[in-house]
Order: C-alpha cells, then sequence, then structure tokens
C-alpha cells in the first residue's frame, strides 16, 4: 500500500510541474516575432528599375560577397521569377560573365546598399591629435 501513496505523490508533483510550465510559456500576439522574411523579387521591388546594378547578397553570406543584378524577369505575378548577375567574392568579380542568380525565391535575400567610401580601421597612429 505504501508503494502506491509514494507512486500517486510522484504523479501528482509531475503533473503538477508540468502544468506550471505550460502556464509560464508566454503566447505571442499577431504580428509579433520573427519579421517575415524576402525573397530577391520582394528586395528589388522596392528599388528603382526593379534593382538592376544592384548589389543584393544572401542573409548568411560573408561580407563583401554579393551579385550584381543586371536582369530581372518577372513571372506572373511580381512576388517569382528569374534574375541574373555577376558574382562578387571579396568585392572583386569572379568572373566577367553574367551567371543566372540560383535561390532568387528562396526566403533569406538582403539589399546592400552603396557606401561613397568603403569602411576600414584606422590606427591610433593615423588619427591627428587635436
Amino acid at each position: 500500500m505504501a508503494s502506491a501513496h509514494t507512486t500517486m505523490k510522484l504523479l501528482r508533483r509531475a503533473m503538477a510541474t508540468a502544468t506550471e510550465a505550460a502556464v509560464k510559456v508566454p503566447l505571442k500576439k499577431p504580428g509579433e516575432g520573427h519579421p517575415k522574411r524576402k525573397n530577391l523579387f520582394d528586395v528589388v521591388k522596392v528599388l528603382p528599375n526593379w534593382g538592376v546594378g544592384s548589389k543584393v547578397a544572401k542573409s548568411h553570406w560573408r561580407p563583401e560577397t554579393f551579385y550584381q543584378i543586371t536582369e530581372i524577369k518577372l513571372y506572373k505575378d511580381p512576388g517569382h521569377g528569374a534574375a541574373w548577375g555577376i558574382y562578387h567574392e571579396a568585392g572583386k568579380p569572379l568572373s566577367p560573365y553574367i551567371v543566372k542568380i540560383g535561390g532568387a525565391n528562396k526566403r533569406c535575400w538582403k539589399h546592400i546598399e552603396e557606401t561613397s567610401q568603403p569602411w576600414r580601421t584606422v590606427e591610433k597612429s593615423q588619427v591627428s591629435q587635436a
């Protein structure tokens, strides 16, 4: 009889902690959470000329790795299509040929802003004393 009593105690304790853990989980409201990631065509549709001439990269690529878009062909809706461009690694074209951009419909693309001057590190000895 003592073992049945102990088993019931353990069962009650397990159920109590399970319900407490379920109550502590916050519920997300609609519109909260991770923002919707964009495919290549979602990124370039806000750019002039559908992004022809602009630089785009996948969000997980290393810095200075990107495509420079040369042509866009949309399918029936503006959210899907095909794109071509010149692939760059370390800021330089990997080849002079235009290639089809793979994974353009996947949701992992970002636009790379043009900067007038590339970022560089400056040592303390190069900074002038005021």
